[in-house]
């Protein structure tokens, strides 16, 4: 297999038309020999920026990022934290990878670049669009596992409250998405806020049955230590953990099947150490149809759509916690309080694994 990656930019189809602008690469010193960059999409130029472990993008843009720009940021070796709005600026477009949380390699970015490639964001936006008028027509939510006993959740998704985030489609000026793109979260707060007095208005049953990514924090970590800690959670991969949920709050978990016990063991010694993993922060209805789920812990798996969209589980937030733990779980199916599908596929969809990176 090669060593390196080639970027074409007139495959990115979420930027849209160039109009005028520059094409810019952002990515690690080490990386640069690594990675080619196609002249393609009729932009007016061509540019390959370095970004080192210990700088700020925020500071990076306006020394070495012109305007108008679409930018394109690979990052596995240093950490790269999205701009705010007024940083990035209303001439320019950023899709950035999601590299860093957990170990990427060159394999790993090529498989992820190839979903980006296959995306489409009209497809993602008339997704988007259905899933809404879905949710105005809904007065709760629902969300079931038939294949772990039925277990059976109500959200209460008007509660004004509630932050929706939409990470897919195409991308406008001064808009900027992690990629490969295709999720619509709901917190009870914005996306880098956390508090643990906030709860989502989530109550019943349901269940974890899927793949685990454990996504690292900034503060000092080991990747042994990561790789230790998913390595047991990844018996969710064939074996479901129920959970029962209180005012968005996990209460008790247990092993659907013995082999989930591993799993169950792992999750209750995070409890134990940081009670606010038993939060359920984050519901990410996720709706990239494009992706072929990546064996191992891959932040790029998370925006895993199967073929009717798929759900994951988010527990905890990094900085604030050490780890972010998403869950993708293509068994859970969420309806409408009038029996209609929003998202997934009645009686559990199927899982879609890569042959190979």
């Amino acid at each position: 297999m090669s060593t390196s990656i080639v970027v074409d930019p007139a495959k990115l189809r979420q930027f849209g038309d160039p109009m005028e602008s520059v094409f810019c690469l952002v990515t690690n010193p080490e990386y640069m020999d690594k990675i080619s960059l196609v002249k393609s999409g009729n932009y007016k130029d061509y540019l390959r920026i370095p970004f080192k472990t210990g700088e700020k993008f925020e500071q990076v843009l306006p020394e070495r990022v012109p305007e108008p720009a679409h930018v394109l940021a690979i990052s596995p070796a240093a950490f790269f934290e999205s701009p705010m709005p007024e940083q990035l600026g209303p001439r320019r477009k950023l899709m950035g990878m999601a590299c860093n949380s957990t170990p990427t390699s060159l394999e790993t970015i090529r498989h992820f670049l190839n979903v980006m490639e296959r995306t489409s964001p009209d497809e993602q936006g008339t997704f988007s669009d259905n899933f809404f008028d879905k949710l105005e027509r809904a007065e709760h939510l629902v969300y079931v596992d038939e294949r772990h006993g039925g277990t059976r959740a109500t959200l209460q998704h008007l509660q004004p409250d509630l932050v929706w985030n939409q990470q897919a489609g195409p991308l406008e000026w001064g808009e900027q998405q992690i990629v490969p793109s295709g999720e619509i979260s709901v917190l009870p707060t914005q996306i880098v806020e956390f508090d643990e007095d906030l709860h989502l208005p989530l109550e019943g049953e349901i269940t974890f049955r899927g793949y685990p990514i454990l996504h690292s924090g900034t503060p000092s970590f080991s990747r042994k230590d990561q790789a230790r800690i998913h390595a047991q959670l990844a018996a969710m991969n064939q074996h479901g953990v129920v959970a029962e949920v209180r005012n968005g709050r996990i209460t008790t978990i247990r092993a659907h099947s013995s082999g989930a016990q591993p799993a169950v063991d792992m999750l209750n010694t995070m409890f134990e150490v940081d009670s606010r993993y038993r939060i359920v922060w984050e519901m990410g209805h996720a709706l990239n149809t494009s992706l072929d789920i990546l064996p191992g812990n891959h932040a790029m798996n998370e925006v895993y759509g199967g073929t009717q969209g798929c759900l994951h589980w988010g527990l905890g937030l990094t900085p604030f916690t050490q780890y972010h733990l998403d869950i993708i779980s293509p068994d859970t199916t969420v309806y409408t309080d009038g029996g209609e599908v929003v998202l997934g596929t009645p009686g559990g969809g199927e899982d879609r694994l890569a042959a190979s990176a």
